[in-house]
Formats: C-alpha cells, sequence, structure tokens
C-alpha cells in the first residue's frame, strides 16, 4: 500500500494511490495551491500486521504531536516507544 493524504483547503480528505516511484497513479484534479500545506504518504505491505503497525504508528504520531511540549524543552525524538510486531 502507497498512498498520500492531503488536506484540500475546503476541508475535504483527498487520497490517492501511488506508484513505486511515489508519484499517483490516478491524480485528484486539484492543484497543489489548492492544498493545505501538510501530507501524510503511508508506505505498508499489504496484511493485516502491516496495517496494525500502521495504525500504531499513526497513533504514536498523534499523540506526540498533539502533546505540548515541557515547558523549556524541544520534543525529544525517540520519547515514545512503538511495540513492533515480530
Amino acid at each position: 500500500m502507497r498512498r498520500r493524504y492531503t488536506i484540500h483547503k475546503d476541508g475535504d480528505l483527498l487520497v490517492e494511490e501511488l506508484d513505486e516511484s511515489g508519484k499517483p497513479i490516478d491524480p485528484e484534479p486539484v492543484p497543489a495551491e489548492e492544498r493545505l500545506p501538510v501530507e501524510v504518504i503511508l508506505s505498508a505491505p499489504e496484511d493485516d500486521d502491516a496495517k496494525a503497525a500502521l495504525l500504531d504508528l499513526l497513533e504514536l504520531a498523534l499523540s506526540m504531536e498533539a502533546e505540548p511540549p515541557e515547558e523549556g524543552e524541544k520534543k525529544k525524538s525517540g520519547a515514545f516507544k512503538l511495540n513492533v510486531i515480530s
């Protein structure tokens, strides 16, 4: 699975399937200037374990970004642990 998620200025979620080189297979007809300057690109195998790990990663990223940094501290990489499926 290779997908890019972006947001249109009107709030619509845009989802594009990507090829191996990262280019949209069937691009959304929305120019870059009409999209918010935020995107998420996902790349994972198409199996249940990979999807579960991907959801864990997204939840971890959300909690990391939603949590305000301690006063006087920058956000530290590696401050959170992801449960890895072996």
